[in-house]
């Protein structure tokens, strides 16, 4: 073979290796772009998905805190029913059968109904007689001297005060001993 030929052959088969490569690539640039488009759609429906995903449970979320607020007293109401309805009882009894015996019986077993409500539902009385005067727990409405009992100690309680489990809800109203 002569060199003009041997080049032309060449020629031919670079061509030839370049079109197979050309060919090559464009196959495997053609099942790429495909699976790049699949895994983007893919991608794309899974965002669409979390993004409902979150929607829903965000709304579910607000019900479920708005029936939590709504129903939250619910138990206390159902402790009250039985105080209430013995207070109706009470309440439309005839004067005339009514010994006051039995008004006062009628009294301290509603007394004792509150108690145990109180007790259940942790709220605590303060009634700090004779006790140090705290203000995270009292309120001073006066004070008075008293030789006989100690500087800051409480006299007189003019109305208890309440805890709601470790928050004071309403200090107790007190007089305190200034010496």
């Amino acid at each position: 073979m002569s060199d003009k030929n041997k080049m032309k052959n060449e020629d031919n088969s670079e061509e030839k290796v370049s079109k197979v490569n050309d060919e090559d690539d464009s196959l495997k640039d053609e099942p790429i772009e495909k699976s790049f488009e699949e895994k983007y759609a893919e991608t794309y429906d899974a965002l669409l998905r979390a993004k409902a995903e979150v929607e829903n449970i965000k709304k579910r979320s607000e019900k479920e805190i708005s029936n939590a607020y709504k129903f939250s007293t619910e138990g206390i109401f159902l402790d009250l029913i039985p105080i209430f309805e013995s207070l109706d009882i009470a309440v439309m009894q005839d004067s005339k059968n009514s010994s006051l015996e039995s008004l006062q019986e009628g009294n301290k077993l509603l007394k004792n109904m509150f108690d145990t409500f109180l007790e259940k539902n942790s709220l605590e009385v303060i009634d700090p007689i004779n006790q140090k005067f705290d203000p995270n727990l009292h309120q001073a409405i006066k004070t008075v001297t008293n030789e006989k009992k100690d500087n800051n100690t409480i006299d007189e309680v003019l109305q208890k005060g309440y805890k709601l489990l470790d928050r004071v809800i309403k200090p107790a109203l007190v007089v305190v001993i200034k010496n």
